[in-house]
């Protein structure tokens, strides 16, 4: 039941994109502990960030430096990806409605309790099959309504159901052929026309016109495939992902050169500060008293 929210991706996509998940959690944590002007944010803190912004939800987290707003963009840019692939093939499902039951063979169909297995009810086959009276019914046509409207498996043949129901896309065949029948010309015995029709018919299997005939009877396949829907593969989301998990890695590029200046931003403002009490006091100190200096300047100005 829950797999109908879930099959939307492939087992492989659900693994990048939980991956990328992660990592932008990890990320937030690293910004928000490392980065100098931004607010300290536990590990459950980043993970409810990112995942309330997957989930179209705001925060109320104020990012000041270029490495947090980083990792809110890449966050909102999956948002966005994810949601956008994800509903489409939501939507194309349910355009296209329910896929048809996946049999191989009579076998699947016998130990599939849900369904009942039927044929016509003066078919030859009726001695290799012990079926109740009602699973039988009085024609093709009659049949195929009961196909089309309870979970019925049909006996029918291959040629009334290709030229009758062949393009409907809510019934299928199954790809094995049971019980084959053979048809051929009843003539009389030493008629002319036996060589002539010889010829012709082999004429035409020689040709390929029958399988061309038949192509051409029983093509269904193009257009009931258009009403089916698959997961998003792997490769399809691959790119831009991999975006994404670059764009991570730009996160920590600039977190480093932030930190950096930073630094140096420091260690300027404290060479300043130094100069400065030097210049108050206008006589020389030891350089050993310029912090203590720095440090009672700083504390009496506050």
């Amino acid at each position: 039941m829950w797999s109908v929210y879930t099959k939307q991706f492939e087992p492989g996509a659900w693994v990048v994109l939980v991956f990328l998940i992660l990592s932008l959690v990890l990320s937030l944590f690293v910004v928000s502990w490392w980065s100098i002007h931004e607010v300290k944010l536990s590990i459950s803190d980043s993970a409810l960030a990112v995942v309330g912004a997957l989930l179209s939800q705001g925060s109320p987290l104020n990012f000041q430096t270029a490495a947090g707003r980083t990792v809110v963009l890449t966050t909102l840019f999956l948002q966005v990806l994810t949601l956008a692939f994800y509903t489409s093939n939501l939507v194309s499902a349910l355009a296209a409605g329910p896929p048809l039951p996946v049999f191989k063979n009579l076998q699947d169909i016998h130990n599939e309790k849900s369904f009942t297995f039927g044929f016509l009810r003066s078919s030859s086959n009726a001695n290799d099959f012990r079926l109740k009276d009602e699973d039988l019914v009085a024609s093709y046509t009659v049949g195929m309504e009961r196909v089309l409207r309870e979970k019925y498996a049909l006996l029918i043949s291959e040629v009334f159901y290709a030229l009758n129901f062949g393009r409907h896309c809510k019934v299928f065949m199954l790809p094995a052929v049971y019980f084959p029948n053979y048809l051929s010309f009843a003539l009389p015995k030493d008629s002319p026309l036996v060589p002539i029709l010889n010829k012709v018919v082999v004429d035409i299997l020689s040709a390929g016109l029958m399988r061309k005939w038949w192509l051409e009877t029983y093509d269904s396949n193009t257009k009931c495939n258009l009403l089916e829907t698959a997961p998003i593969e792997l490769k399809t989301v691959l790119t831009p992902f991999l975006l994404l998990g670059l764009s991570i890695l730009l996160v920590l590029g600039v977190l480093a050169g932030e930190l950096v200046v930073s630094r140096r931003a420091l260690a300027k403002d404290l060479v300043n500060r130094q100069k400065s009490v030097v210049m108050h006091f206008n006589f020389p100190i030891n350089p050993a008293l310029a912090p203590i200096l720095t440090l009672w300047t700083t504390v009496s100005s506050t």
